[in-house]
């Protein structure tokens, strides 16, 4: 039989329908293709996200044998965020108190625990196989820099609890291991709460759903965009592993707000409710944060304890009901206390501290000493409160009130701590770094040593008589800050008690020109003018410190530093310069303008005060044979403030010092290889 013959009207429609499927096909290839694309870029870029840059102390150290006291003990684990807690069971990453011992637990040191005994005769560490001859924990977080309103710590599943893994995929989506990306169950329990409704209402959503629309979708309640997640989900299970496909929902599942930054992930969650990394969470904790993925504003369990008590609660039952946990193990969790409070993901106490860091990314270990910025945080307040006593009020006003900037470095020209301001606060005036005042009479030393280097003896004498000198087209009369002067006097009682005369004659000796050249070579700005030998030269308290570093290192300067590595130095002064100036600043701290400094606050000492005219800055550097420290005290305007060095400047350091170890402070001025 011939085929019939199809019709002019049937061949059109057979041509439209072949290009209708031909569409369709083609339109199906392609967003299988875009589907592929978005969900791999997607999650390979959150597989890769660092996160946001952070920021870590120096580790801090304890060794056998040295002198620490119990209290500075307490003191030192505070600091590095590990406060001492009474001893209950076995601390999992913390520190307990037992007597008159501490105990570390295990995860802070792989020894799994050490006990710490402070005896006169020094520190005792105990492992569990024998003495300890050193113990290092883990650097301290400093800050948690977000990205952009975000913070978030990617860690691979690895270094998560495994208590907090179960708790999570018990809690959220117990059939993860099995479905392909989407829940049978959850979808025909969610359709039904939407039917009822009328609207969107339930989800059903997997967790490898929650990954799709946290990084590839809009939160919208459409049935569309459900049936796009769904969808994407499919990919994404085919192209991923559960192990990936977990990881990314653990490391960004939202976990509530630290002020204006959002909390994303478990590693940042748990240094901001517990303060510790997420590998080492007790049970509780761990159910506590998996409970909060829901809704992390109505479990928080700060502002709303009982609805976080029920919701850890309902994460414990469902590991119970999943068999990874027992029972009696879930009913001593429930019994244990909510955090108290959080940890804020930027130590206050170092926030100016961090405004030498700006640029870093990544993991940045910096030089930061918590023990000393703590010393310095405090330190400042009990200084102001201690001054507030004595400064006369007339000479200060409620809008610009005494302020306060301190920098310690260490040996390296590592800069230890540092605060620029009464308070501390993050986005102040950072005065350590930004506040360029008059050194005053901190100038004198880099004279004298300078004298020293062209041959002159500290037993020398110089002539503190009236002296006049044409500048400018005026006369210049130096004054003795008490307005006497004493004749015939040593280099070394003049810089003792701090005499201006003397200082000016010997500066035009050795020449202005050398002056000028000797402050530039510890980057001092000199103007090259006759006042810059009584301190008409301008810094920071950081160039300050910077410029201090000869005396600290037998002769050569140091750029301070705070992170990497350490940067540059050059030899200024001989080491016997060096000596026999550390010689008489140990005297002004002594019988000098800071006289009984040494007595009260413990040797090696030595110090230079420093007072601008009309006592507007007060200055004072300390130098002991680990620290330098430097601080300034002002106002804003430039007021008066009716402080000399050691009473103003120099009260805020015996705050300080006092707070720091004796460990941190000991040593000799013997000269010793510089650690560059």
């Amino acid at each position: 039989m011939r085929p019939v013959p199809l019709s002019r009207a049937s061949r059109i429609a057979l041509r439209w329908l072949f290009l209708f499927t031909a569409l369709a096909l083609l339109s199906l290839a392609l967003l299988a293709f875009w589907g592929a694309e978005l969900v791999t870029q997607g999650m390979r870029q959150a597989l890769a996200n660092p996160g946001g840059t952070r920021f870590f102390a120096t580790a801090g150290t304890l060794r056998w044998g040295e002198g620490w006291t119990y209290d500075e003990l307490r003191q030192f684990f505070s600091a590095h965020g590990l406060p001492p807690r009474p001893c209950g069971s076995l601390p999992l990453y913390g520190v307990c108190q037992e007597g008159d011992r501490l105990l570390v637990g295990p995860g802070l040191v792989p020894l799994g625990s050490v006990i710490l005994v402070p005896t006169p005769q020094g520190l005792r560490l105990q492992g569990p196989d024998g003495p300890v001859m050193e113990l290092s924990l883990p650097p301290r977080l400093v800050a948690l820099a977000p990205q952009g309103e975000v913070a978030q710590w990617p860690v691979a599943l690895e270094h998560m609890s495994a208590h907090l893994v179960n708790a999570v995929v018990d809690l959220e989506d117990r059939g993860f291991l099995t479905h392909p990306g989407l829940s049978l169950r959850g979808l025909v329990r969610a359709s039904v709460v939407n039917l009822l409704s009328g609207g969107v209402k339930q989800g059903g959503s997997t967790i490898t759903q929650q990954v799709v629309k946290v990084l590839l979708l809009r939160s919208e309640r459409r049935v569309s965009r459900k049936l796009l997640e769904a969808y994407l989900a499919s990919l994404v299970e085919y192209r991923f592993s559960k192990r990936e496909i977990l990881q990314v929902y653990m490391n960004s599942a939202y976990f509530g707000q630290d002020g204006g930054i959002s909390i994303h992930g478990v590693e940042a969650a748990s240094r901001f409710y517990f303060g510790k990394p997420s590998r080492f969470l007790d049970l509780e904790e761990a159910a506590l944060l998996a409970g909060m993925i829901a809704a992390p504003n109505r479990y928080n369990p700060f502002d709303h304890p009982e609805g976080a008590r029920q919701r850890r609660a309902a994460a414990l039952n469902s590991m119970v009901r999943e068999g990874h946990l027992s029972e009696s193990a879930a009913r001593q969790a429930h019994q244990k206390p909510l955090p108290a409070a959080p940890w804020s993901l930027r130590w206050e106490v170092a926030s100016h501290f961090l405004d030498q860091l700006g640029g870093q990314a990544g993991e940045v270990v910096t030089t930061l000493d918590p023990v000393v910025q703590m010393a310095v945080w405090e330190g400042v307040r009990a200084g102001l409160a201690r001054l507030a006593k004595v400064t006369p009020l007339a000479t200060l006003d409620l809008e610009d009130p005494l302020q306060v900037a301190v920098v310690v470095l260490g040996r390296g020209g590592r800069v230890l701590a540092l605060q620029g301001s009464r308070v501390g606060r993050p986005g102040e005036l950072n005065r350590a770094l930004a506040a360029r005042r008059p050194i005053g009479s901190l100038v004198k030393p880099f004279i004298i040593a300078l004298a020293l280097e062209e041959g002159w003896r500290m037993e020398d004498m110089l002539l503190d008589a009236p002296l006049s000198l044409p500048v400018a087209g005026q006369v210049w009369s130096p004054q003795n800050h008490d307005g006497r002067f004493r004749g015939p006097i040593s280099l070394r009682e003049t810089l003792v008690h701090s005499v201006n005369v003397p200082v000016v004659r010997l500066g035009l000796e050795v020449g202005l020109g050398r002056v000028s050249e000797i402050l530039r070579q510890v980057n001092l700005t000199p103007p090259g003018t006759p006042a810059q030998l009584l301190g008409a030269v301008e810094a920071t308290p950081m160039q300050v410190a910077a410029a201090f570093t000869p005396f600290l290192h037998e002769g050569t300067w140091v750029e301070p530093w705070a992170f990497g590595r350490a940067r540059s130095s050059r030899g200024v002064f001989r080491a016997s310069t060096v000596s026999s100036l550390l010689s008489a600043l140990s005297q002004v701290v002594e019988r000098g303008t800071a006289g009984g400094f040494a007595q009260r606050f413990g040797k090696p000492l030595a110090g230079k005060t420093g007072t601008t005219d009309n006592r507007r800055d007060s200055w004072f550097v300390a130098l002991r044979p680990q620290l330098l420290t430097v601080v300034w005290v002002g106002t804003d305007r430039n007021r008066e403030t009716g402080l000399y060095g050691a009473s103003g400047a120099g009260v805020i350091w015996q705050e300080i010092d006092q707070r720091i170890p004796r460990v941190l402070k000991g040593g000799s001025w013997q000269a010793s290889e510089l650690p560059l």
